[in-house]
């Protein structure tokens, strides 16, 4: 806040559930103290931050000034939103995966959830610091801004459906794991900069329940699929301590490397990330808990996991990477069955080595430039209600394999189905301005793309609104000079506002919205039409309207009515059904013209001055017709006539 100490405008953006206490990002630099005498001070080290940082949690005595002093920086809030999350209308909502710092108790983590307005989804194959929850996207910021809070990032289709999944707890370093918001660890195996990898492999322990033959070959298969994007060369190696080697070993419970496996059906596997920051040999290394139920193909029980899928996620690890925020990548936390890399998993290891093929073949033909176009829908940008979009597309250049991805600055990120002719059934519109990026990939890295904007309007809103009362419908005479009406209007979060108006020229807006109140109301003598309007949110309305005769003079005389056609009152026919036609009259005002026949059946005549009804069925032999006019005050009117059918 302008004019207030750094102190302050801190204190007044963090909340912190005990109060004083700080999670802080401390770098480890020579000027600074040591980790070992801060541990001393009573700083407790959460979590390893790449590279040579840690996330520590410091109490009151630690004041922003002597943090400050000591190069402790606050975690702002933006920086633990993804990139990857959606921003919609704040009446929409989502459901995300927050993770909190460790050593946050997990009462601590579901009372700060439901304190920002956020339910709480139970799913018993969360990470031990992560939580499902959902609520709407104005909440973000404020959930954002807890001490407690580290990330939040969006939850896979997997974890919304409360599927069974299986968690990758993070690759290892010497200092452990690291949080959901480091997406790299260290300048991979060619140091700084994109450059070429050389490294090699060794099988030491396979597991006995597949054949070793096929092990070797999905690990392999899953190695020149990270090969297929990044200059990354993979040779056999001859021992499973030589450097610069991913080592891969099935092991059961303790296995001597601190991090022992605990079973079947949690920890499937880990991963040590390259040297640095790990020393070597176990650099790279990639072990897998042999107790799991291992296949190569479809389950066999819903139990099974798919080999090539855990492997090529484990080897994202061994590369360099972290964990990728877009649910369906390979790279997101939560293990679901891949055949390939996806175009976010690309990307994401171009940023540590240089594309596959960067060095040109000689003599080698030269591919056509790379190629994005949109097929459907053939006009953009576009307008719409709809709150989703649905689009095709082809891609013609490049090399090999493509792949198709999207990114909207307001709903997120996704990949498209298919490679060349590809296709996004549903990507997610918010309220506004949708400015959306396709991103075509192939093997290379070679990138082509194409952007354009959707505007998705709001719908409006269907109202309904009824008068109840003096009467629901029609006409209503009375011998008062004021009236009051009173009715009903939905849907009740819809409506603000009730209004109504007189066709003799006043007009005011009525007392409450879903049960609502008009008056009083003067009234002129004669017919007065009295309409009310149920006006919505977004602009819809709806209206009715109640006939009111105001008389100052007690009516008592009756409509005058005839039977026109036929014209006598005996009639004999051979037909199954007559129409009737006629005339009424009063001295005030007609209400309505109604038919009964003897056999039972009736209804309303079309019109009032001149009548006429709907076929009226007649039975063989004798049928007796009344028709009955009445006037706005109750006074009625009946004539008859006996229809004889043959």
């Amino acid at each position: 806040m302008p004019g207030e100490s750094p102190e302050r405008q801190s204190a007044v953006r963090e909340k912190s559930w005990i109060e004083g206490r700080r999670h802080v990002l401390w770098r480890n630099e020579r000027s600074s103290p040591g980790l070992a005498e801060l541990e001393m001070d009573g700083v407790r080290v959460v979590k390893y931050v790449p590279d040579d940082a840690y996330i520590l949690a410091v109490g009151p005595e630690f004041t922003p000034a002597r943090r400050a002093a000591l190069r402790m920086e606050t975690i702002p809030a933006r920086l633990k939103l993804s990139r990857a999350l959606r921003r919609d209308q704040v009446q929409e909502r989502q459901t995300l995966i927050a993770e909190f710092h460790p050593d946050v108790e997990p009462e601590v983590i579901r009372s700060i959830a439901a304190i920002e307005g956020f339910r709480v989804r139970e799913h018993p194959d969360l990470l031990p610091n992560h939580l499902l929850i959902e609520g709407p996207v104005e909440g973000l910021d404020s959930l954002a801004q807890w001490d407690e809070v580290a990330y939040i990032f969006p939850a896979s289709a997997e974890l919304e459906e409360n599927m069974r999944v299986v968690a990758c707890p993070g690759a290892m370093t010497a200092q452990g794991t690291v949080g959901q918001y480091v997406a790299i660890v260290g300048d991979g195996w060619d140091g700084p900069g994109l450059g070429k990898a050389e490294l090699g492999y060794f099988f030491q322990q396979l597991t006995e329940k597949l054949p070793a033959h096929l092990t070797r070959s999905e690990i392999e298969r899953a190695l020149n699929e990270w090969a297929k994007y990044a200059s990354l060369n993979f040779t056999p190696a001859a021992s499973p301590v030589s450097l610069r080697t991913l080592n891969f070993l099935f092991a059961a419970g303790n296995h001597g490397d601190g991090y022992p496996f605990d079973g079947r059906g949690r920890v499937l596997a880990h991963t040590f990330y390259p040297a640095p920051p790990n020393p070597e040999p176990i650099a790279g290394d990639v072990h897998l808990d042999n107790d799991e139920e291992w296949v190569i193909g479809p389950d066999v029980s819903t139990r099974s996991v798919d080999l090539f899928s855990v492997v090529l996620h484990e080897l994202g690890h061994a590369l360099g990477l972290g964990h990728s925020d877009v649910p369906g990548s390979v790279m997101y936390p939560y293990y679901r069955r891949h055949t390939s890399l996806t175009p976010v998993d690309a990307e994401a290891i171009q940023t540590l080595y240089a594309p596959a093929g960067s060095t040109e073949t000689p003599g080698a033909p030269t591919p056509a430039p790379l190629a994005l176009a949109i097929t459907q829908p053939a006009v953009l940008p576009a307008t719409t209600t709809a709150s989703s979009l649905s689009l095709t597309g082809t891609v013609t250049g490049g090399s090999n394999d493509v792949w198709v991805s999207w990114q909207s600055d307001r709903t997120g990120a996704g990949i498209a189905a298919g490679g060349r002719s590809w296709t996004i059934p549903s990507l997610p519109l918010a309220i506004g301005l949708n400015n959306i990026i396709l991103t075509a990939t192939d093997s290379t890295g070679a990138q082509a793309t194409r952007s354009f904007s959707v505007t998705r309007l709001a719908e409006t809103e269907k109202l309904e609104i009824r008068i109840l009362s003096p009467a629901a419908s029609g006409s209503f005479a009375t011998s008062s000079s004021l009236i009051t009406l009173s009715g009903v209007a939905s849907p009740a979060a819809s409506v603000t506002q009730v209004r109504w108006q007189s066709s003799r020229g006043a007009a005011g807006i009525a007392q409450g919205t879903s049960a609502w109140t008009a008056g009083p109301i003067a009234l002129q003598p004669g017919v007065n039409i009295i309409t009310v309007t149920a006006l919505g949110a977004s602009g819809g309305s709806a209206s009715a309207s109640l006939v009111v005769v105001y008389s100052n003079v007690t009516d008592t005389t009756p409509p005058q009515l005839r039977i026109t056609y036929p014209a006598s009152t005996n009639v004999l026919t051979t037909a199954s059904s007559i129409r009737l036609q006629g005339t009424a009259s009063d001295n005030v005002g007609l209400a309505e013209v109604v038919w009964t026949s003897s056999s039972g059946a009736s209804g309303v005549a079309t019109g009032l001055a001149s009548w006429s009804t709907a076929a009226i069925p007649l039975l063989r032999g004798t049928n007796i017709l009344v028709v009955t006019a009445r006037d706005l005050a109750g006074n009625s009117t009946w004539r008859s006539i006996t229809v004889t059918r043959r």
